[in-house]
């Protein structure tokens, strides 16, 4: 396999969200460590 440009194809494969622990709902970022539906994380409550 070669290096460079072609590999960043296969970075995709893990879910970029998973289920936030206070809302339950599949949107809680992986990544930025924020819940996209109730901000647990960031905030206090929002609305959900």
């Amino acid at each position: 396999m070669s290096k460079g440009t072609p590999s960043f194809g296969k970075h995709n494969k893990k879910h970029t969200h998973i289920r936030c622990g206070r809302c339950g709902k599949q949107s809680f970022n992986r990544k930025q460590k924020v819940c996209v539906a109730c901000g647990f994380g960031r905030t206090g409550k929002m609305n959900c």
